[in-house]
């Protein structure tokens, strides 16, 4: 199974995922490859009592209106140790101020250190990252076979090749924000091979200007 974790710089930004994960960057030069893409999509999360399971239960999704599309680049990097592999995003100028304002309302949504404080760690404060989440699937929420299946890590196999009426597994992580986030750039951790996570960064760079 794909584990992703996010990183935000030199913050470290932490996911629904327990295992530890590294704040240091190398150096490392990212590939691209020709791959076609899937719509990286960030979501907030709403409070509905009609929903029973997914990343956030009794919340659904909303689309933050930050996507793919808002992304410069995308590419991989391994962190100082070499053993774990980075996928690197650098937004536009516009991405790095929705992000920056996205994060900015996350805190604000319950404020405190998450670390020690419960209150602290609510749903609206996480931010859902998902590849071709849409408002067809958000509409879908209160089914809950429906969340199951979509909230499983994301099948590139599925998004890109699969027949529209597919039901595709979508989920990439729901890291908690752990302070407003400027500078335009974010990291994801991932316990995954290297294939795979080129693979990711590939899609992400082939949907961006799509």
């Amino acid at each position: 199974m794909l584990r992703l974790y996010v990183l935000v710089l030199i913050l470290l930004v932490i996911g629904c995922e327990s295992a530890p994960t590294s704040t240091a960057t190398s150096s490392a030069t990212g590939r691209s490859t020709a791959s076609p893409g899937a719509l990286l999509v960030f979501a907030t999360w709403a409070a509905d009592s009609k929903v029973t399971n997914g990343p956030e239960p009794g919340y659904k999704p909303g689309l933050s209106g930050l996507t793919g599309h808002d992304v410069q680049s995308a590419s991989v990097l391994t962190d100082a140790t070499g053993s774990t592999w980075l996928l690197s995003i650098s937004f536009t100028t516009r991405g790095a101020n929705r992000f920056a304002q996205l994060t900015r309302d996350n805190v604000a949504a319950c404020p405190g250190n998450p670390a020690t404080t419960a209150s602290a760690n609510c749903a609206p404060r996480h931010l859902g990252m998902w590849l071709g989440l849409t408002q067809r699937d958000i509409d879908r929420w209160e089914d809950p076979t429906f969340v199951v299946k979509v909230s499983q890590p994301y099948e590139l196999g599925c998004l890109i090749g699969g027949s529209p009426s597919a039901v595709c597994s979508k989920f990439i992580s729901d890291p908690i924000t752990i302070q407003e986030i400027t500078g335009g750039k974010m990291q994801i951790a991932c316990g995954c091979t290297e294939q795979q996570i080129n693979e990711l960064a590939a899609a992400i760079n082939s949907s961006k200007s799509s």
